[in-house]
C-alpha cells in the first residue's frame, strides 16, 4: 500500500512540473477543511413551509441537501468545508424558487428564506369561484335582453327588403366588351412573358450550378479547419480532465444526500397539493354549471341575432347588385390597362433574360476554374495529415509510458517536442486554409 502511495505522489509531482510548461494542469494545493452544520429556516406569508428542498452547492456541485420539517427548518451538515463561496437554493412546487449566492457559511449559523406562493389557498379558490358564478349569471340576463332586441331588428329589415331593385343590363354589356379587349392583351403578354421566363430559368440554372461549385468547396474548407481546431482544443483539455476525475469521487456522497432529500421533499409536497386540488375541483364544478346556463342564454341570443342578420342581408341584396356591376366594369377597365402594361414588361423581361443567360455562362466557367485551382492544395493537405498521424502515434507512446511512471523527466522533454511540433502543424494548416479562403473569396 505504501509503495502505491509513493508511486502516485511521484506521478502527481511530475505532472505538476509538466503543467508549468504546457499550462494545462492546475497547481496542486493543500487546503485545510473542516466539518460544519447550518440551519435553514423557510417561511411564507402563510407560516412555515413544510417539505421544501434545500441545497447548498459550490460551482454547481452539491455539498449538502435536506428537506424542511413541520417548523420549516432544514439542518444540513457538510463534512468538508474551507470558507469557499456557495449558493443556497430553496425549491417547492407550490412556491417560487429562491436562492442566495456568494455565501460564506459558519458552523451553527441560521439562514432565513421567505417564499412567495405560486398558487392560492383552498379558501381563496372557493371565494373567487363564488364571485365568478355571480358574474356569469349577470351575463346570462344580458344575453336574454339582447335576444329581444334582435327580434325587433328582424321585423324592421323585412319591411324594407323590396325597396332596392334596379336595372343593370347596360352596365353589363359595357363591362363584357372591356373584358374581351383586356383578354386579348393578356394573351399577347403571356406569350412574350413565357419566352422570357424560359430564358431566365436557363440563366438561373447555370448561375446556381456555378454557385454550388464554389459553395461546396468553401464549406469543405471550413469543415476541415473546424475539425482540426477541435483536435487542438481536445489535446489541451485532456490534462485538465484527468485532474478533474481525481476530484469527482469527493462529490458522490453529497449527490446521494441530495437525491434522498429530493425524494422526501416530493412526498411532502404531494400531500400539500391534494387539498388545493380538491378545492379547485369543487370550484370548477360550480363554474361549469353557471357557464352552461350562460351558454344556453347566449345561444338563444345568437339565434335571434342570426335571424336579424339574414333579414338585413335580404334587404341589401338588390341594392348591391347595381353597385357590384359598376365595380366589375371598373375592374375590367383596370385589367385592360394592366394587360397593356404587362405586354410591355414581358418584352423588357425577355431582353433581360438574354443578358442574364450570358452572364450565368461566364459565372459557371469561373467556378469551374476555381475548382481546379483548389484541387492543387490537396497534396499539401495530405502531407499535413500524414505528419499529424505520426505525432499522434508519438503522443500515444508518451501517454503509455506516463501511466507506467518511467523516466518522467525524459517524458516531459518528449512532450514539449510534441507540443511544439503540433503548434507548427497548426500554423501550416492555418496558412493552407487561408489560401483556400482567399481563392474562394477572389472567385466571388
Amino acid at each position: 500500500m505504501k509503495k502505491k502511495l509513493i508511486l502516485v505522489s511521484v506521478i502527481l509531482a511530475s505532472m505538476g512540473s509538466y503543467a508549468s510548461v504546457i499550462n494545462t494542469i492546475p497547481e496542486m494545493r493543500h487546503e485545510v477543511r473542516e466539518g460544519i452544520s447550518v440551519t435553514i429556516n423557510v417561511n411564507s406569508s402563510n407560516g412555515p413551509v413544510i417539505g421544501a428542498l434545500v441545497k447548498i452547492t459550490f460551482n454547481k456541485m452539491t455539498l449538502g441537501a435536506a428537506t424542511t420539517d413541520a417548523s420549516g427548518k432544514a439542518n444540513i451538515s457538510i463534512p468538508s468545508y474551507n470558507k469557499q463561496l456557495v449558493v443556497i437554493e430553496v425549491s417547492h412546487k407550490l412556491y417560487k424558487d429562491q436562492q442566495l449566492t456568494d455565501q460564506i457559511l459558519e458552523n451553527g449559523k441560521e439562514i432565513a428564506f421567505s417564499l412567495k406562493p405560486k398558487t392560492e389557498t383552498a379558501e381563496a379558490i372557493t371565494e373567487k369561484s363564488e364571485e365568478t358564478v355571480v358574474k356569469i349569471e349577470g351575463k346570462t340576463e344580458d344575453a336574454n335582453k339582447k335576444a329581444e332586441g334582435y327580434q325587433e331588428s328582424t321585423q324592421k329589415y323585412e319591411e324594407s327588403k323590396e325597396k332596392a331593385v334596379k336595372s343593370q343590363e347596360e352596365l353589363r354589356k359595357e363591362r363584357e366588351e372591356i373584358e374581351r379587349i383586356a383578354e386579348e392583351k393578356k394573351k399577347n403578354a403571356e406569350t412574350m412573358q413565357s419566352e422570357a421566363d424560359r430564358k431566365k430559368a436557363e440563366a438561373q440554372k447555370q448561375s446556381e450550378e456555378a454557385q454550388k461549385i464554389k459553395d461546396d468547396k468553401q464549406a469543405q474548407i471550413e469543415r476541415d479547419a473546424k475539425a482540426r481546431e477541435e483536435e487542438a482544443k481536445k489535446r489541451q483539455t485532456e490534462g485538465e480532465e484527468r485532474q478533474k476525475e481525481l476530484e469527482k469521487s469527493k462529490l458522490e456522497n453529497a449527490k446521494a444526500e441530495e437525491e434522498r432529500a429530493k425524494k422526501e421533499a416530493e412526498n411532502k409536497q404531494k400531500e400539500q397539493s391534494k387539498d388545493i386540488k380538491e378545492a379547485e375541483n369543487k370550484a370548477k364544478a360550480a363554474e361549469e354549471k353557471a357557464k352552461a346556463e350562460k351558454k344556453a342564454a347566449e345561444d338563444k341570443a345568437k339565434a335571434e341575432k342570426d335571424k336579424a342578420k339574414d333579414a338585413k342581408g335580404d334587404a341589401k341584396k338588390e341594392a348591391e347588385k347595381e353597385k357590384k356591376e359598376k365595380e366589375a366594369k371598373a375592374r375590367a377597365e383596370k385589367e385592360k390597362k394592366e394587360a397593356e402594361k404587362k405586354e410591355k414588361e414581358a418584352e423588357k423581361a425577355k431582353k433581360e433574360a438574354d443578358k442574364k443567360a450570358a452572364a450565368a455562362e461566364k459565372e459557371k466557367k469561373a467556378a469551374e476554374a476555381l475548382e481546379k485551382k483548389l484541387d492543387k492544395f490537396d497534396d499539401e493537405q495530405k502531407k499535413i495529415d500524414s505528419d499529424r498521424k505520426k505525432l499522434k502515434k508519438a503522443q500515444d507512446k508518451v501517454d503509455d509510458k506516463k501511466k507506467k511512471a518511467k523516466d518522467l523527466e525524459k517524458l516531459k522533454k518528449e512532450q514539449e517536442k510534441i507540443n511544439e511540433a503540433n503548434k507548427k502543424l497548426d500554423d501550416r494548416q492555418k496558412k493552407l486554409d487561408d489560401k483556400r479562403k482567399k481563392a474562394v473569396k477572389k472567385a466571388n
